[in-house]
């Protein structure tokens, strides 16, 4: 079959397009509903997608200190010896100081507070000995007794940010083995037990501007043999104190969240913009078009169709009607002749062996 359509690409996207134009103007108002509430909700769709992506719970640092308690000693030779003159002063760090040399040790405990922002604080002190007696039960260590003795309490000392305040006390080592050797033969028992010099500070007041209230305790490990006591050489304690809120903070909404609502808002935008201009618009009337259409048609077929008359004595001849143009055009081909367009009756037709072949174009 033949259908040869160089050249009729132009007119039949225009008469399409003019065709599209009498629909729009037609279905004005229904489109620009449609297109209108379609816009309206994406960008809801889009605006919920949105805000509505979630929150994510973030934590914050919002104040923050820390509190130094600093141990320093020294141990006063006091007892006639074989090793050191009396009055001679033993620093820190010995590997032990015996009980025939330097039975007294002197202690000094300086406190400190440092703040973000700001301190305004009372602190009291009070050191104490703490014996305690373990054992070990399975895995797990269970505290058989403990006994506190106290040594030195001072009353409040102010202090502001940065500001450190010192008590200065004496451990008499013997006295302090024969406190805790009481309480094992009191209790007849023999294990031997820990002893610590512990320093509690309270403090209350205002850090960073916040209302704070608490107790934080110092403590020196003291090893007692029978004929030395031992203490650390390195006495230097930190705690620190932060404080934290919570907070709701929304989450980045994903690409792939509002992707479809956006191009569905953006796209019925673009329509409604598009639609607009031809609320002012007229019709294309329907006799125009189908006129193009017509035109259309044979310049489908023009190389084989030409322009003549229907012959007078067409009576005398066999009619043969056909369906389309197409089909008449391929009749020709076959019989090798030519189409004739009668543009006053507007027929088309073809003669042949004495038969007229013949398609009306209404």
């Amino acid at each position: 079959m033949l259908n040869d359509t160089r050249g009729n690409g132009g007119k039949t996207l225009n008469i399409v397009s003019l065709k599209l134009k009498n629909v729009i103007i037609e279905k004005f108002a229904l489109l620009i509903f449609v297109f209108g509430m379609t816009m309206v909700f994406s960008g809801l769709w889009t605006y919920g997608a949105y805000t509505g992506s979630g929150y994510d719970v973030q934590e914050k640092l919002v104040s923050s200190y820390t509190q130094y308690g600093t141990y320093t000693y020294t141990a006063p030779v006091t007892e006639a010896n074989p090793l050191y003159a009396k009055g001679t002063i033993l620093e820190m760090g010995k590997p032990a100081y015996f009980f025939a040399v330097s039975p007294t040790v002197d202690v000094s405990f300086t406190y400190c507070l440092e703040a973000t922002d700001s301190a305004d604080v009372s602190v009291e002190r009070e050191t104490i000995i703490v014996a305690t007696s373990k054992e070990v039960s399975g895995e797990e260590e269970k505290i058989f007794w403990q006994k506190e003795f106290p040594l030195k309490s001072e009353g409040f000392d102010h202090i502001n940010n940065g500001d450190s305040v010192t008590q200065e006390f004496s451990l008499n080592v013997p006295e302090i083995q024969a406190m805790v050797k009481g309480v094992q033969d009191q209790l007849k028992y023999s294990q031997d037990s820990t002893i610590e010099i512990v320093t509690r500070v309270n403090y209350d007041g205002k850090i960073n501007g916040e209302n704070v209230e608490g107790t934080e305790e110092f403590a020196i490990p003291l090893v007692v043999g029978s004929s030395y006591y031992q203490m650390p050489e390195e006495l230097k304690f930190s705690e620190d104190t932060d404080t934290y809120k919570k907070f709701r903070v929304q989450k980045d909404p994903s690409v792939s969240i509002i992707k479809i609502p956006l191009s569905l808002f953006l796209l019925s935008t673009v329509l409604v913009g598009m639609i607009l201009p031809f609320m002012k618009m007229n019709k294309v009337e329907p006799e125009y078009i189908e006129k193009l259409e017509k035109e259309r048609r044979r310049s489908t077929f023009k190389e084989f169709i030409s322009k003549g008359k229907l012959p007078e004595e067409r009576d005398s001849l066999m009619k043969v009607e056909i369906s389309s143009l197409q089909e008449l055009i391929d009749a020709a081909v076959d019989m090798n002749s030519r189409v004739i367009y009668d543009t006053e009756a507007g027929t088309y037709f073809m003669i042949h062996n004495s038969a007229l072949y013949i398609f009306f174009d209404t």
